[in-house]
């Protein structure tokens, strides 16, 4: 028996600027949970998390949601401050 094939039509229409939107979600999720994961392997809950970054809990939850679109300072501020690296073997030397 042969397998069908199935296509999505909305697929199909997306434009790039689509594709690229979609790319830049996937990526701001991916960092909200790298992040997310060195709260917990500080065990930190996101109120201490908070604490630890001069932030507000609130800010925390923002971050975390998948959402917020993150600046240099703020990577450079968790990476510090954690002594965690988000990006993994992308740390630069000066």
């Amino acid at each position: 028996m042969k397998n069908k094939i199935y296509t999505n039509p909305y697929r199909q229409n997306l434009t790039e600027r689509d594709l690229i939107e979609r790319e830049q979600v996937i990526a701001k999720m991916r960092v909200a949970a790298r992040i997310d994961d060195i709260r917990q392997e500080l065990n930190l809950s996101k109120s201490e998390f908070a604490e630890l970054l001069g932030k507000h809990p609130s800010e925390i939850t923002k971050w975390l949601s998948g959402t917020h679109n993150f600046t240099q300072d703020t990577y450079t501020l968790i990476e510090v401050l954690t002594k965690k690296q988000i990006f993994e073997g992308m740390k630069v030397r000066v």
